[in-house]
């Protein structure tokens, strides 16, 4: 990971930038809503996931990737980060617009438009449960010039953009969670790789750490945790191991944070 810019003023076309500069503490819970619903609208709109890349606590910043930069495809210039940075770019505008519209759209139009009411109305929730402001940031570089999609959402702002998703026509089909008894390779590779990243585990990467279990549990990824744990154990980073255990009901001994 050391090539890409996990900084707060990004221009790495690969990583999409968002933050709360929240004033009431966000809860492990909530940022996983906000995690969970990102995930499955890019999943609806590309086929892959959002992955992990870069966090930090106190106010929250998170750096996304498209899994197919993640899944070895990391070097500007090849054909898989290319379309990824295309479709993160993509989603980046879309979430950009139904943050900023005033409106609904014609309602003919919900059943072919890109959909991340997920998204908006998990993002609106948490900043105005938390009173805090939403940033996001994502900047593409073409031949021809930088494009740069940036947004600051206020508490204000976000309650209305929660308001008006809620109101929209709901499309047919819902989107559930279901729990899955096969663990894929890559999915187990891919969390194990966002966990060991992180640093020994203090009262803060505790919360992260919980964050993104909380996330993928939510997303059915319960049996591929366990996987992970085991994993990440072997590796000597039982810190994180026990943690996954305690949350994924497979026990563990207590950790000892550093504070």
């Amino acid at each position: 990971m050391a090539n890409f810019d996990f900084s707060k003023e990004t221009g790495d076309e690969r990583l999409l930038l968002i933050a709360f500069n929240n004033q009431q503490p966000m809860s492990a819970a909530q940022l996983a809503t906000v995690l969970r619903a990102l995930d499955s609208d890019y999943k609806s709109m590309t086929g892959r996931n959002l992955v992990l890349g870069h966090m930090e606590v106190g106010s929250v910043w998170i750096w996304l990737m498209d899994a197919a930069v993640y899944g070895g495809g990391a070097i500007i210039g090849t054909a898989a980060v290319a379309k990824a940075v295309e479709e993160l770019a993509t989603f980046a505008k879309k979430l950009k617009e139904d943050f900023e519209k005033k409106k609904l759209p014609d309602e003919n139009l919900l059943l072919s438009a890109p959909m991340v009411d997920r998204s908006v109305a998990a993002i609106a929730k948490v900043a105005v449960d938390t009173n805090g402001t939403f940033r996001m940031k994502h900047t593409r570089e073409t031949n021809a010039a930088k494009d740069t999609i940036e947004i600051e959402i206020t508490p204000a702002e976000a309650a209305e953009a929660h308001k008006r998703v809620k109101s929209r026509p709901k499309r047919g089909v819902a989107y559930e969670s279901i729990p899955r008894l096969i663990a894929k390779p890559e999915e187990i590779k891919q969390i194990a790789h966002t966990m060991r990243e992180l640093p020994p585990v203090t009262s803060d990467v505790e919360a992260v750490i919980r964050a993104l279990v909380q996330a993928h549990m939510m997303l059915g990824s319960t049996y591929a945790l366990e996987h992970v744990a085991t994993t990440l154990e072997f590796e000597g980073r039982s810190d994180i191991a026990v943690i996954i255990r305690q949350m994924t009901g497979k026990g563990g001994t207590l950790v000892n944070v550093e504070v």
